[in-house]
């Protein structure tokens, strides 16, 4: 963890979404969590998150909808979003040749590639 106070439930955060690998959202950790820690408040998960996320931790996930997802994964990778189920997806991508053709485009340097991809997952396919 970085150099600041020590706080447990940051530590629970923190730990609880790194064994996971579905980009929850604050009410999803909030609610798992809850369960066994009864004075955790859903504004100290927003906070707590926000602060890993600004601390470079973890990845705040906006995709394009209304709902924040957050990521510990902080690996090179992108996200699929399902436009009907709503869930997020990892996808390892080598954007090498879309960040090249694009600082082509640019007097910019680009020094980082987010891509979200949007669509229908396979469990949704299968409905």
């Amino acid at each position: 963890m970085t150099k600041t106070r020590y706080s447990k439930q940051r530590e629970l955060i923190y730990e609880n979404l790194k064994a996971r690998c579905d980009h929850p959202t604050a009410e999803i950790i909030y609610t798992e969590l809850k369960k066994d820690n009864p004075s955790l408040s859903l504004g100290t998960v927003y906070r707590n998150l926000n602060f890993l996320a600004d601390a470079k931790m973890i990845r705040k996930l906006d995709v394009g909808q209304t709902i924040v997802h957050f990521d510990a994964d902080l690996s090179a990778h992108h996200h699929f979003i399902c436009n009907e189920c709503q869930q997020v997806y990892d996808i390892f991508y080598n954007d090498e040749i879309i960040s090249n053709d694009a600082q082509r485009q640019t007097d910019h340097r680009i020094e980082k590639t987010d891509l979200v991809f949007s669509g229908t997952c396979k469990n949704c396919l299968k409905n």
